[in-house]
């Protein structure tokens, strides 16, 4: 049995969402930011990019907002303080909801070695898995701990997302090498 090793994960996105007001006027905001995009009729937010950190910003009249493209949980400190600056500047009076929380974090990386897909959806007795090479060329697993998806190809490249910490994400990345390797499922790379 091969007992694969996993080459470096690479994070690709961090998704998070916060709170900074009760009630946003969206068309006034759109005036008033150089760059935000507004368009109720295409889009319920305001979109809003900014370059340092990466971050786009989706921000809704609730007072909630999405932020996505950062490529590392640390840089949401930095990148929510931008985001208030700009709103503050934009003459919006913030509330005290607390920081924002990481929901998602989208996390890709490859085992040495390749897998069959097939042997591995046969031996998991499709317990977990979702495998329809007709349709997707990779496997859907789902962890049974943390929560977490691994979608895993052939080649010994997977995806992992669902997860909101790094612990988390090798915890899945475990779990699915443990579980190839019961199967015996890996092919020499």
């Amino acid at each position: 049995m091969i007992d694969a090793t996993v080459s470096a994960l690479r994070i690709q996105n961090v998704v998070a969402t916060g709170r900074v007001a009760t009630v946003l006027d969206l068309d006034e905001l759109a005036e008033r930011i150089p760059g935000a995009r507004y368009d109720k009729k295409k889009f319920p937010g305001l979109v809003l990019h900014r370059s340092s950190p990466k971050v786009a910003v989706l921000i809704y009249t609730p007072g909630k907002m999405v932020l996505t493209g950062m490529q590392h949980p640390d840089v949401l400190p930095s990148a929510f303080s931008g985001v208030l600056e700009v709103l503050r500047a934009a003459g919006v009076e913030l509330e005290p909801f607390g920081p924002p929380r990481v929901v998602n974090i989208v996390t890709s990386g490859s085992f040495d070695d390749g897998i069959s897909l097939q042997r591995f959806a046969i031996a998991m007795n499709l317990e977990r898995i979702e495998y329809e090479p007709e349709i997707f060329p990779g496997l859907v697993y789902r962890v049974a701990g943390p929560r977490g998806v691994a979608l895993v190809f052939g080649s010994g490249s997977f995806v992992v997302t669902g997860t909101r910490t790094e612990a988390e994400t090798a915890r899945v990345v475990v779990e699915v090498r443990n579980a190839i390797d019961q199967a015996g499922a890996w092919t020499p790379g």
